[in-house]
């Protein structure tokens, strides 16, 4: 878990760093490393504005070559947390989080794992994979190798010998 003590944070901005074991936001250790989060507090009487980095290493396996690589990645977010009642239900605001009075931590597990997992691309490439040919076809087919009930379609291309015309 990724909690922030409050108690101790007096009215004002405050700089926070972190370095986060992968078990603590609930993701499995071989999928990211090197975790670190950077984050600034912004305190006053009834609101905590929280703004953060996370960089890791994410350990990825290639679409294009099935090679394993491992990959920088950061993202940052930013988060109100605010008393219950300034939240309105209909607002579909995603960084609002409640804060209760007295309330001795704020919790940025979720936020921050998030914003981890969002930052993995889509389309995973490893370094140098764009250069590599990738086989289309493999072996050579033969007449036997297709299915019969083709054959019937096949005479109704134009190209066909045995086209109906």
């Amino acid at each position: 878990m990724l909690k922030i003590d409050i108690r101790s944070l007096k009215t004002g901005p405050h700089e926070l760093e972190f370095d986060v074991d992968p078990v603590d936001l609930g993701l499995e250790e071989q999928s990211f490393r090197d975790i670190h989060v950077s984050a600034r507090l912004d305190i006053d009487e009834r609101h905590i504005f929280v703004r953060f980095r996370v960089t890791a290493v994410a350990s990825l396996l290639c679409d294009r070559t099935l090679v394993d690589f491992d990959q920088p990645v950061r993202g940052s977010y930013q988060a109100n947390f605010v008393p219950p009642g300034d939240i309105e239900p209909e607002n579909e605001d995603d960084s609002l989080f409640p804060l209760t009075a007295g309330q001795e931590d704020i919790d940025l597990t979720d936020i921050v794992r998030d914003t981890l997992m969002l930052s993995v691309p889509i389309r995973k490439i490893a370094p140098g994979a764009e250069d590599k040919d990738i086989p289309t076809s493999f072996g050579e087919a033969t007449e036997s190798d297709f299915d019969p009930r083709w054959g019937p379609l096949a005479k109704l291309r134009p190209d066909s010998e045995e086209s109906p015309e």
